[in-house]
Parts: C-alpha cells; sequence; structure tokens
C-alpha cells in the first residue's frame, strides 16, 4: 500500500471539516466533546463493517493483504469527520426534530457512496468493490450507520437535542459613525 494515503497528515481534512462543523452549528462545548468521543465509535463500527464487508466480498483493500480493513488513520480520520458532520445532524433535529435527523443520515450516504465509487474508479489500488448492488447497498448502509452510531453517542453523553442551545452569536460593533 502506498504511504501516500495512510500517513498521519490525512487527518488535517477532517479535523478542519470537524472544526468547521463544530464553529458553524455554534454546539456548546459539551456538545462538541461529545462529538469527538463519538468518532472513537464511529471508527469502530466502520472497522466491524470493512471486516464484514471483506468476509462477505463487497469490498476490499488491496494493499492490506487479508485482515480485511485499511489503514487504521482512515478510521480515524471518517470517525473525526462523520463525527463533525453530526452536529449538523444535532442542529437539523432541534430545528425539525425526527425528520431532520433522518434527512441529515439520508444525505450522508448520498453524499459517502458516491464518494466511494469515484474512489474506488480513480485510486483502483486503493479500494475495490465486488459486482453488482449489493455491495452499493451495503457500502450505503455503512455510511447511514456511521451518522447513527455518532448521533446516539452524543445523544448517550448529552441528551437529547433540546437539551444544549447553540452557542450565541457574536455580536458585531459598530464603528460607531
Amino acid at each position: 500500500m502506498r504511504e501516500d494515503f495512510t500517513g498521519a497528515w490525512t487527518i488535517a481534512a477532517p479535523c478542519v471539516v470537524f472544526v468547521a462543523c463544530a464553529y458553524f452549528t455554534r454546539a456548546p462545548v459539551g456538545r462538541v466533546l461529545a462529538a469527538l468521543v463519538s468518532s472513537v465509535a464511529v471508527a469502530g463500527f466502520n472497522i466491524a463493517a470493512d471486516v464484514l464487508a471483506y468476509q462477505r466480498g463487497w469490498w476490499h483493500y488491496p494493499g492490506f493483504g487479508d485482515r480485511g480493513f485499511g489503514s487504521l488513520v482512515w478510521y480515524a480520520d471518517a470517525g473525526i469527520a462523520v463525527s463533525g458532520l453530526s452536529l449538523i445532524a444535532w442542529r437539523a433535529h432541534r430545528r425539525w426534530g425526527s425528520p431532520g435527523t433522518i434527512g441529515f443520515l439520508l444525505a450522508l450516504g448520498v453524499y459517502g457512496t458516491p464518494r466511494d465509487w469515484t474512489v474506488s474508479h480513480a485510486l483502483r489500488d486503493l479500494i475495490v468493490f465486488g459486482g453488482g448492488a449489493l455491495p452499493w447497498i451495503a457500502d450505503y448502509v455503512t455510511w447511514l450507520g456511521c451518522g447513527f452510531v455518532a448521533i446516539a453517542v452524543q445523544a448517550l453523553l448529552r441528551g437529547p437535542s433540546g437539551r444544549d442551545a447553540p452557542r450565541p452569536r457574536r455580536a458585531v460593533k459598530s464603528s460607531g459613525r
């Protein structure tokens, strides 16, 4: 496996996503910390899904032989990014209730599966999907599952979404003219 795609440097983009989501959702510190903790559970779920997919012949990572999962850095990346995005689900749930959360999860899958298709075609030595529709359905379900795990861990640690109000907006000071 080429080190280009497994190095610790790859964590920068997911961290930017996480910080941007925390900032723009105005999530309070406790909610942000719960989201960060959820990244560990998301990574674990993602590894389990990849091992199952490998065993079923749905997808595999050619550069990693028979172990059934990719670089651990990838799972840290995915956990951090999905957990950051789950702060959007927190805001959507506060605004629209369960339909907002479901909409977020469906949108996450709609983003993730085409992303994985693109990666599998652009970087054929990184991930290879099996034939037919089932691997792609499983990939979509994996994205839904990762989002659900992030949301569930946040809820377990911080309670329902209505418990935490967004941080107040900063007042813009006028120039006094």
